[in-house]
């Protein structure tokens, strides 16, 4: 028998690519707003505002089966950076912060709704949570201490995993960073954003290419994974945090050779990728939303479970291989 799962956020980019793949194993709800409504593959679907409790609380209610999984998040990182309170411990700053109301209040409206029903609920968070300081991370390691060690769309995802904590709901939380996929036209994601700069600077669209970092760690999230990640975990019965990113580190200048290699057959990569610093980028622009620099997630405990994340390499050429 198929597990039911509510998918929260069907029509996101990760959302929608769980639907996709994940149809064959799990019988599917949705809820979230406009974009959510045209997912497919669902058996039924209801309209949900994350920051409203009272319709959090409704949904799940009505939601027939045990678990949720949700996929709705600010997630924009430099646009978010940009309405980062000038208090982030003033509390009217924070409620009025959309960033703060979906990825924190939302998350706590879920956590509380579903401890009170007996769901089940799968968090996605992030690497971001990390400072950058001393990765790879593993899921033990501490999160960032303040919000000035983060960017702002990191430290409102510090505060949303300390919210399931605080709501007592046995759960897991999938961290996942950098994600990719194949096409999804509602939003580029790590690779495609790469693919989008070279392609604009061949048609002449732009006038260069940016370097990229060669002095940033880093492990992507092959979005693929997830569906099956998830099967194993409710197969399993197991809770807690747990990292789904590469098993090997990369940087984004390796990601960007590698990608051009494979996705549009560039055989001197190196002559047209220069490399970058991510410390003196930061250095130099303050007002970009930080990155964690010596970041990657350590993916040893999924591993324990069965199952070995993509590789970047691998996720690559499953994606743009010919």
């Amino acid at each position: 028998m198929m597990e039911k799962i509510l998918v929260i956020g069907p029509g996101s980019l990760t959302g929608s690519r769980f639907v996709e793949l994940g149809e064959k194993s799990f019988k599917l709800y949705g809820a979230g707003g406009a974009m959510d409504s045209n997912a497919q593959n669902l058996v039924d679907f209801w309209e949900m505002d994350i920051t409203s409790e009272k319709n959090v609380k409704v949904v799940i209610n009505a939601y027939p089966g045990k678990y949720v999984i949700n996929f709705a998040g600010a997630t924009l990182v430099d646009e978010i950076e940009k309405t980062k309170p000038s208090d982030p411990t003033d509390e009217k700053q924070l409620n009025q912060n959309i960033a703060y109301q979906v990825n924190v209040l939302g998350t706590k409206f879920l956590a509380n709704a579903c401890k009170k029903s007996g769901k089940f609920p799968i968090f996605i968070s992030t690497g971001f949570v990390f400072d950058g300081k001393n990765g790879p991370y593993s899921e033990d390691d501490e999160l960032a201490s303040s919000p000035e060690d983060v960017s702002w769309y990191g430290w409102t995802k510090v505060l949303a995993e300390q919210e399931v904590v605080n709501s007592g709901v046995r759960c897991t939380t999938i961290r996942i960073s950098y994600p990719y996929r194949s096409e999804y036209p509602g939003k580029n994601d790590f690779a495609r954003s790469m693919l989008k700069v070279y392609d604009d600077y061949k048609s002449g669209t732009r006038d260069s290419i940016y370097p990229y970092f060669s002095d940033q760690t880093l492990t992507p999230t092959f979005i693929d994974d997830i569906p099956e990640v998830v099967n194993i975990l409710l197969r399993k019965e197991v809770d807690g945090i747990f990292h789904l990113t590469s098993p090997e580190v990369t940087t984004p200048y390796e990601f960007c050779l590698e990608l051009l290699k494979v996705a549009r057959n560039v055989e001197d990569t190196e002559g047209i990728i220069k490399k970058g610093s991510i410390e003196k980028f930061q250095l130099d622009n303050s007002d970009i939303a930080k990155r964690p620099v010596h970041g990657g997630e350590k993916s040893d405990k999924i591993i324990g479970l069965g199952f070995t994340p993509t590789s970047w390499k691998e996720g690559i050429e499953k994606v743009y291989g010919k």
